[in-house]
């Protein structure tokens, strides 16, 4: 006869609850970030291109979108790069050019998550370049 050890329930939440809670973080996160006429009530639109490449320059990823007064201010993209995690977030430095009245501008992030190309101690380095064109309603 043989030994059969009985099966230890895992203890935590279950994949389902944490899916839904990771979706329920990322509405509150848009609701909590506003819109665009309540942050810039002159704003009358939001033109953004973000390009994602590789550290030797492989294009892997470009959008173009135009957010209008009612859409919310969160500006992230997610980095497709060899991390599997990482993220962009545009919204604090686009918001830092709109304060001090720039109408365009650009900005890069380089993403810092570790890499699981197998190299230890590597990061991913995908470089994420945002330029962005507002309108504005004229005073």
């Amino acid at each position: 006869m043989a030994f059969y050890r009985k099966k230890r329930r895992k203890v935590g939440p279950s994949k389902n609850d944490q899916k839904v809670r990771r979706a329920q973080n990322a509405e509150d996160q848009e609701r909590a970030a506003g819109t665009l006429s309540t942050r810039f009530p002159s704003l009358r639109s939001l033109r953004v291109k973000v390009s994602i490449a590789t550290p030797q320059g492989v294009v892997l990823e470009e959008s173009e979108e135009t957010y209008g007064p009612n859409d919310p201010f969160f500006l992230e993209a997610d980095c497709p790069g060899s991390c599997g995690s990482g993220s962009y977030d545009f919204a604090v430095l686009i918001a830092q050019s709109l304060e001090n009245l720039q109408e365009r501008g650009s900005a890069q992030i380089v993403c810092a998550e570790p890499s699981y190309s197998g190299a230890a101690g590597a990061v991913c380095g995908c470089i994420a370049k945002c330029e962005f064109l507002a309108e504005v309603t004229p005073s």
